[in-house]
């Protein structure tokens, strides 16, 4: 029993090294706080490449907007741990 819970507790610690992956349209807004993959407040937010996406506003909180064809990492400094990275892809 021991054996997987350490199976999954290591699991998830390797999925969240991983960029999480975003599907946006142009214009469309990912609440990265309510996603539950950050512990907000978050702050420090920023993207590879602000033409496909860049760090917006939602409600108060955290997010991420569409603005062009491709893909792009955001991430912000989270309010636990270390920073959360987005792999963003908009289309």
């Amino acid at each position: 029993m021991v054996f997987g819970v350490l199976l999954v507790t290591a699991h998830h610690v390797r999925a969240q090294d991983e960029p999480f992956p975003v599907g946006l349209r142009v214009g469309e807004t990912f609440d990265a706080c309510a996603s539950g993959e950050i512990v907000c407040p978050a702050r420090a937010p920023i993207c590879d490449d602000p033409k496909v996406a860049v760090p917006a506003d939602v409600d108060g909180k955290l997010g991420f907007r569409g603005v062009g064809p491709g893909t792009t990492l955001c991430s912000a400094a989270s309010a636990v741990g270390p920073r959360r990275v987005f792999r963003i892809t908009v289309r």
